[in-house]
């Protein structure tokens, strides 16, 4: 008799590969997914500070403005409202805006869940640095 067909064996052996494969796959998965989130939250501190830059050059005082509806810019939140005070939600963040002065103006991006990380951008220099609360590191990212 020639049966066609696959053995028990050979089932078991695809699917243990199949669940190595999954198992080496998904963490650089979940890993590209928050770089992709961490990279929006880069992108709108960048706008921001930029924007705070070029207010500071027009300013008498040469100082940054301690409120966003002066900003040449909108930011809207999850609402779809326009922010025009200094801290404001996305989907992923929770952004504050502070400082008014050339060397202490910074805006931070606390992530909401259980990734436990925060970006801050200086306005003056640029440099954003991450702090992950979970494994106690920072590290400099470039601005």
């Amino acid at each position: 008799m020639n049966k066609k067909g696959f053995t028990l064996i050979e089932m078991l052996v695809v699917v243990l590969i199949i669940g190595i494969l999954a198992a080496v796959a998904l963490p650089q998965y979940f890993k590209a997914v928050e770089k992709s989130r961490s990279t929006e939250a880069l992108s709108i501190m960048g706008s921001i500070s930029a924007a705070m830059e070029r207010a500071r050059l027009v300013s008498v005082d040469n100082t940054y403005p301690t409120t966003l509806s002066t900003l040449d810019i909108e930011i809207a939140n999850t609402s779809g409202t326009t922010v025009t005070d200094g801290s404001w939600d996305s989907h992923n963040f929770n952004f504050q805006v502070s400082g008014t002065t050339t060397a202490n103006g910074i805006i931070t991006a606390t992530r909401k869940g259980s990734s436990g990380y925060t970006l801050t951008r200086y306005y003056y220099t640029g440099q954003v640095i991450c702090n992950d609360t979970k494994q106690h590191q920072q590290a400099n990212i470039p601005g």
